[in-house]
């Protein structure tokens, strides 16, 4: 019999010819051991869910609980018998393994697969084949591997070559402390507006100190998200605490920044530069937020703009320099060299061209829904 576990709700099952269900069965460590701040039984199990498993089975020799798998982010149902015509993923339950490799799984036909046989497909961003977790030394390298795998292909030159290291060395720890990723959200968006006000004060210092907590939070922002992948608590909320955060923090830093470069200068220039930059971007941001509440979503990334980096040519090739990983390193290295200045009005320049590409993408979608009434 199944019984369903953890709450309400159910997970989607693909279309494919037959329900599967996941089969955690006997294996070499202690399912129960933390890995990347979940049991490693419980992920396999919240693994098969994302890929749309039916339930999740414990075979009795595996001597695991079911009731240890008793969870709120677990909807699928847990029991200790097969459904009749269920087909089975069989995987050992202190297995780690990549979460897409369940998506290969599912896409299987055959009555029964084993997990650790089933490799991720190569296109698979920072894919890692199956490992069994028998000790302390594989659960160090199982949980580098699984850390390595929340890598994002998107990620500009600065975040991959210098902020994912950080970042990702914090939430390993982070994973093992109380605190949830919306709690890391609210404490990441202090350290930014603590930037922004520390840059308004307008000493040479205090914008320097003001740009480094505006780096400083630029590298910690990648952990709410990585926190919210590795453990399954993503929201919501929680996008759009991430996306607020972000917005906030750069136009908090731009307009301090403003702010503290007019009191040391006595320039006008700056406080118009602040003022194009804030304005063009919350009016960017408030057209992307509706779109976002449209579709109910708080990820900026489902935001379809005009332009994309794809292909090549010169745009492919600066469009890295766009990225807010970017951009926030060359706000400090100007603050450092004394060039905080020409760069605010080179960010008023580029916020313009924001909106106008947001704008732009606008315009096309509102044609394509045009398109769409005319042939009805």
């Amino acid at each position: 019999m199944l019984v369903r576990q953890g709450g309400p709700g159910r997970a989607t099952v693909p279309a494919v010819s037959r329900p599967w269900v996941l089969v955690l069965t006997a294996s070499g460590g202690d399912p129960s051991r933390v890995v990347g701040g979940l049991p490693l039984a419980l992920r396999l199990a919240l693994d098969a869910q994302r890929a749309g498993a039916a339930g999740v089975v414990v075979d009795p020799p595996s001597g695991y609980r079911a009731e240890a798998l008793a969870d709120p982010r677990l909807r699928i149902p847990v029991g200790d018998t097969v459904p009749e015509g269920s087909r089975r993923v069989r995987a050992g339950a202190s297995l780690l393994v990549h979460r897409d490799a369940f998506r290969a799984a599912a896409a299987s036909d055959r009555d029964e697969v084993d997990i650790a046989a089933v490799e991720p497909d190569a296109a698979t961003p920072f894919a890692f084949s199956a490992r069994d977790v028998v000790d302390a030394r594989t659960a160090s390298t199982a949980e580098d591997a699984l850390f390595r795998s929340l890598r994002k292909p998107q990620d500009g030159w600065t975040a991959r070559w210098l902020n994912r290291y950080v970042s990702l060395t914090l939430s390993r720890w982070l994973v093992k402390t109380p605190l949830s990723p919306n709690q890391v959200s609210v404490g990441i968006l202090a350290i930014g507006l603590t930037g922004a006000y520390l840059a308004s004060i307008g000493t040479y210092g205090t914008m320097l100190a003001g740009a480094a907590l505006f780096q400083a939070q630029s590298i910690l922002d990648g952990c709410d998200g990585e926190m919210s992948r590795v453990t399954y608590r993503g929201s919501h909320l929680g996008e759009w605490l991430d996306t607020i955060g972000d917005d906030l923090t750069n136009y908090g830093f731009f307009a301090g920044a403003a702010l503290g470069l007019h009191a040391a200068t006595g320039s006008d220039l700056y406080l118009a530069a602040g003022a194009v930059t804030v304005g063009s971007g919350a009016v960017a941001s408030l057209i992307e937020y509706r779109y976002l509440l449209a579709i109910g979503s708080g990820d900026l990334l489902k935001y379809p703009t005009s332009q994309t980096a794809s292909g090549s040519g010169v745009l492919a090739a600066i469009a890295p320099l766009f990225k807010r990983d970017t951009f926030v390193l060359l706000t400090l290295i100007a603050a450092a060299v004394g060039l905080l200045g020409p760069m605010l009005v080179v960010f008023a320049i580029a916020a313009v061209g924001i909106l106008f590409n947001v704008l732009a993408a606008e315009a096309k979608m509102a044609r394509e829904r045009g398109k769409v009434r005319a042939a009805r």
